[in-house]
Order: C-alpha cells, then structure tokens, then sequence
C-alpha cells in the first residue's frame, strides 16, 4: 500500500492558520525519520517589551500599569514555522530531560528509586509537612514518579494574591534573570509546602513531583540539570538544539515559536500585584519568545526546571523518538540501560488487573492494555506505548510494537485573548489516528 500524508498535512495546516498558530510534527521509525512537517507562523502576535520590564530585569511596571495590547503583525513581519523551529516542550520536560537523567543515575546505581526524599541533604524539613498532620517520612523518589505523593498540582510560588488566599504566607519565591532564586532557598519553600492529601492515596498529578526530582538530580551529580544534560547525554546525541535557556546559548528569537502574546497576564487579565516587600512581583508581560512559558519554571527555577524548560526542534525531537524506539540505545550505541527504561515505562498497580488497566508508568504515560484508553493516544497505540503531553501543546508517542513514534509541537498558546489558557486546545487522539491511518496506507479523511 502506498502511505498517503496528504490529509494529514492539510489538517495542519488548516490547524497552523486558525488556533494553533503553527505545527511541526515529526513521525519516525527505528531506522529514521519517516514523514515530518511544519506550517504556520512561529510569530504571529506580538506585545512589545515594556521601557520597564521584570522580565528584563529592571523593576516591573506594576499593578497601576496597563498591559500592553497584543496585536496581529503584518503579514511581513510574521516568522514562519519551519522544521528547525524549536518549541517550548512544557510538561515533555519531564520525559525528555528529567526522566532520562534518571534513568541515566538508576542505571548507574547512583541513584535508588526507594530511598525517601527526606534523606536527601536539605531535605529533612520535607518529612515533617503533609496533609492534616500527616508527615511524608516515608515518600520515596518512586512515589514522586508515580505521582503518589499527594501534592498540589500547581504551588504559585510566585504569585502574592494565591499564596494569600491559600493560606501559604511565607512561600512567596520567585526572581528575575539578574536576580534567581538560589537553590537551597527553592527547596526549603518546597519542603514547607502543605500537601493536597495523604501520600499513597492513589495518583494526582503534580508539577510539584517534578521539580523536586530535578532537583534530586542536580544534588546526585553535582550540576544544574541543564549543564548535566546538555553536556552530557544530548551532546553523546549530538543534540545541539535541544536545550533550556536558549537565548542565553546562542538561539536567536526569530529561530523559535512563540508561546503566550502577553507573558503571563492570560490576555492582560491577571496581575500579581506587590511581594510581601511591597514592590511589584515579577510578571512577564511581553510576548514570550524562547523563555520557558510556565510561571514556576521560569520566576522559581530560572528557566531550568524538572518539570518545564526544554527546548527542542524537529530534527533533535526524531532523535530522541527513537532512542525511545531502542529503549535507550540509539543506532547501536546504549545510553541508558534497556532494563531500567522497561521499568520506568511499566504500567504501575498492585494487580495484574489494575496495570492492565493503568495509563500511568514512572512519569511516563502508558497505552493501557485494557479499559479506557490515554484520551490523548486514543485507541490507536499498541498497550505499552509511551509518551506524553505538554501545556504548550505539545505531544510524544512511542510505540515499540509498531516501530513507530511521532513528536507534536504546536503554537497552541500563541493566541490572542484570555482564553490562552484553556485545557485542550490540540485534537491529539485525532492526529495520533491520522499519522496511524497514514502510516499503515489507509486513506485520511
């Protein structure tokens, strides 16, 4: 049969010219890359910077200054989406930079998945917080990567008003490129973080687990998770795109999409008003162009974050794919030990049943083999395929039994209004359906 990308293509496209802005989308096998395509603008709203800006590191407008208006550029001062555009990965981040690490670290016996987060240094105060009094002696590096570790989703560490109305007084923690928030300090605001409920209750999803895992990396080799990665794993790679921080390393903007029109502010709708020391928190207002989008990786962890803050292009993306084909080896070469990364993408539960039934490994995203499917894979992945997706819009998939992964960038959050925000921007299931249907040759409608 003769494999037809056509209508696939054409559904970008119409996707790239409306909401998502632009798309690159890479589809490969174990021997390479099999079909990939880009469309859109990588630029196509734009608010200029402010004369006096956070983000720049000179003091924020404040709460009394009007955010500037986002506009619709011309149709000559757009940037075209190509394939060596990167993207901001969002919550990708945690499988393609913290989750290798980890692998790396476990397959070296650096690293033991049991041993509790409260043993690390800095961490005792970790052990003595929790729900309702419940301590959280007894959270393991594992519990963090199954996302049973009962805590919050999203801790807004850097914004005054919720840390108010949650009564997490004291927590505020957030800075600027010329002034980042030391480490040490990131952890004790952590380790004081109440939990949202008892560990080992069942699995809540939680940026929170992330950043503590980079974290526990950084501590195990002694370097920011950035320079371990970038100079280790992704240069053995030959990744030379696939980074945080990117404009701090030589990536010009116009060489990467851009995320939300207006920084922070959902449209001009949200302010964070003054710190605890009554000048004005740090909030982005400008449109965000190689800065990792996500609050808390970007004012608490200064770019470089467990759980948000990879970069990445097309062609590095099909390479990492198939390292994920070859469960950690790529083109004859092992990385990471096939054991541990078949562990780390094992269906969890306490039964057969119930890991048949479970969409959920160590941190990766698992195709059940029975039950509801992963409602982004849809029912076309073979059980045991994983991936995973990211608030920016982006999506992985790696499904082994069928020598077949794809990576999904999109400028999902590049858009005007105050609906940036929104939850599920990308039809993923639907173009996870057409890259199977076009693959196997069928026609796609």
């Amino acid at each position: 049969m003769v494999t037809d990308w056509s209508g696939l293509d054409r559904y970008l496209d119409d996707q790239a010219a409306g909401e998502l802005s632009s798309v690159s989308l890479v589809v490969v096998s174990s021997g390479g890359v099999v079909h990939q395509h880009s469309c859109g603008d990588a630029l196509r709203y734009s608010t200029p910077p402010a004369d006096s800006c956070a983000d720049c590191g000179a003091p924020d407008p404040g709460p009394e200054a009007v955010a500037p208006a986002a506009a619709l550029l011309a149709a000559d001062q757009r940037v075209a989406a190509t394939p060596s555009t990167l993207y901001d990965l969002a919550s990708n981040t945690k499988m393609w930079a913290t989750n290798l690490a980890l692998m790396m670290l476990v397959g070296q016996d650096l690293l033991d998945l049991e041993r509790p987060v409260c043993d690390f240094p800095g961490w005792a105060e970790f052990g003595r917080h929790g729900a309702a009094g419940a301590g959280r002696q007894d959270v393991t590096v594992a519990d963090l990567l199954r996302h049973e570790a009962g805590l919050i989703a999203d801790p807004r560490y850097f914004d005054p008003h919720d840390l108010d109305q949650h009564g997490a007084a004291g927590l505020y923690c957030s800075g600027t490129p010329d002034t980042p928030v030391p480490r040490d300090r990131i952890i004790e605001v952590i380790c004081r973080t109440p939990s949202a409920g008892p560990a080992h209750q069942g699995y809540c999803y939680s940026d929170l687990d992330y950043m503590i895992l980079g974290l526990l990396v950084e501590q195990t080799v002694g370097q920011r998770l950035d320079r371990y990665l970038e100079e280790g794993l992704y240069r053995r790679l030959d990744l030379r795109r696939t980074l945080f921080n990117p404009l701090e390393k030589g990536i010009d903007a116009d060489q990467i999409a851009a995320t939300e029109p207006q920084g922070n502010t959902r449209g001009g709708s949200v302010d964070y008003g003054p710190a605890p020391d009554g000048r004005p928190a740090p909030l982005r207002r400008h449109t965000l162009r190689g800065q990792v989008h996500d609050e808390k990786a970007w004012y608490c962890m200064a770019g470089v974050s467990g759980h948000a803050g990879l970069f990445t292009d097309a062609a590095d993306l099909a390479v990492l794919l198939r390292l994920g084909l070859g469960e950690g080896c790529l083109d004859g070469v092992r990385h990471i030990d096939p054991g541990v990364w078949r562990h780390f993408a094992s269906p969890q539960g306490a039964t057969p049943q119930q890991r048949a039934r479970s969409s959920h490994g160590l941190g990766w995203r698992v195709a059940p083999a029975s039950g509801d499917p992963y409602p982004p894979f849809g029912s076309w992945p073979s059980p045991g395929s994983i991936g995973h997706t990211g608030w920016t819009g982006t999506l992985t998939l790696v499904d082994r039994q069928r020598d077949l992964a794809l990576g999904l960038m999109t400028g999902a959050r590049h858009r005007l209004g105050t609906d940036v925000g929104r939850a599920h921007p990308v039809d993923y299931s639907r173009i996870v359906g057409m890259v199977y249907r076009a693959q196997a040759g069928a026609s796609v409608r």
